[in-house]
């Protein structure tokens, strides 16, 4: 039986710039399957990562990126974000399918792309971490049976879909990726990443989109029937701008054991506040490091903490008041040391 593990080997590759998740999760992994499957990369030369991309789909319109956006934890889009989604028309068919770049939104720490899926009768469509032995609710189908099994019942063929993109020209950081299906021949990718803010966006990237179908064995033929289809979309990309808050200086830079704090950059982006925090790892036996804090601020976007280069966090909602403090948790989630920040510029 095809497993997730053989079908992404065989399809070579699609995620041939994404490094393997390390760090804390922020909500139920694949273990857990729900009907939306919620795949994760992360692209950071880390030690220790932490993502937090929580997502949910409204069905007034599933293929918006505004209303993908919107979750009870961080709520709507704000206004001014939602001014700078830019609908995109780049799409592609194949044996089967049909697949479209809806809608994209860039800005200094994110980067968001919607993109749908359709299939004609005769297939379903699945997200690429699953296989046929995966259960019928991962494609929001109520039942015990296994999709290979409601396959091969139906006479249909499986379609595994997954996409990936170019890390480097978009300076990527950490990423997400949320599987949504409307029936099991209509799914919605949506991707949301965290850019580091060192460069300028580009004005185009190419979305890497591919498809593996599988057939199960029949009477004319013994073997299960394994196919693989790549496309190359365009991607349109305007930054969307931000306003530099500040930038501050640790009181006091050893604080945190075995780092040295640096700089740290807060701006202004149309989905919230963003953090860029420089760190040096002095004894990397003595830096246990989780994860960071912002008082008065939480955020809601993908983030990273790479204790030998920046800690990047996007998407935060609240007020640091006239005097950034910073936390910083252990493995274990304790606090082991809050530092204040002055204003240099």
């Amino acid at each position: 039986m095809l497993t997730s593990q053989t079908l992404l080997y065989v399809m070579n590759g699609i995620y041939d710039d994404d490094v393997i998740l390390a760090g804390d999760l922020y909500f139920d992994g694949r273990k857990t399957k729900r009907p939306g499957t919620k795949q994760f990369i992360t692209v950071a030369l880390a030690a220790a990562l932490i993502l937090s991309v929580a997502i949910a789909a409204y069905a007034a319109n599933l293929f918006g990126l505004r209303e993908i956006f919107s979750n009870p934890n961080r709520g709507e889009m704000p206004e001014n974000a939602a001014v700078h989604i830019i609908p995109q028309s780049s799409e592609a068919e194949g044996n089967g399918w049909h697949a479209q770049v809806t809608e994209s939104y860039c800005d200094e720490s994110s980067v968001l792309l919607a993109l749908q899926v359709s299939t004609d009768d005769g297939y379903i469509v699945a997200p690429t971490d699953e296989d046929p032995d995966s259960p019928l609710r991962v494609i929001g189908m109520p039942g015990e049976g296994t999709l290979g099994d409601y396959a091969s019942r139906e006479g249909k063929t499986l379609l595994f879909v997954g996409v990936s993109f170019d890390s480097e020209p978009l300076g990527l950081i950490s990423a997400g990726k949320h599987f949504e299906n409307t029936s099991p021949r209509e799914m919605t990718i949506y991707f949301e990443g965290a850019r580091s803010g060192s460069s300028a966006a580009p004005d185009e990237i190419t979305c890497r989109v591919v498809v593996a179908s599988w057939s199960p064995a029949a009477e004319e033929r013994d073997e299960d029937l394994f196919t693989v289809e790549r496309v190359a979309l365009p991607v349109t990309l305007a930054d969307s701008g931000s306003a530099l808050l500040g930038i501050y200086v640790p009181s006091d830079p050893c604080a945190v054991p075995g780092l040295k704090l640096g700089e740290l950059t807060l701006t202004q982006t149309p989905l919230g506040i963003s953090l860029r925090l420089k760190m040096t790892t002095l004894d990397p036996d003595a830096a246990q490091l989780l994860t960071l804090r912002l008082k008065g601020v939480e955020f809601h976007g993908s983030g990273s903490l790479a204790p030998g280069g920046f800690a990047v966090f996007g998407q935060g909602q609240g007020d640091f008041g006239e005097i950034p403090t910073v936390q910083f948790l252990d493995w274990d989630k304790n606090i082991i040391a809050e530092v204040s920040f002055q204003k240099i510029g």
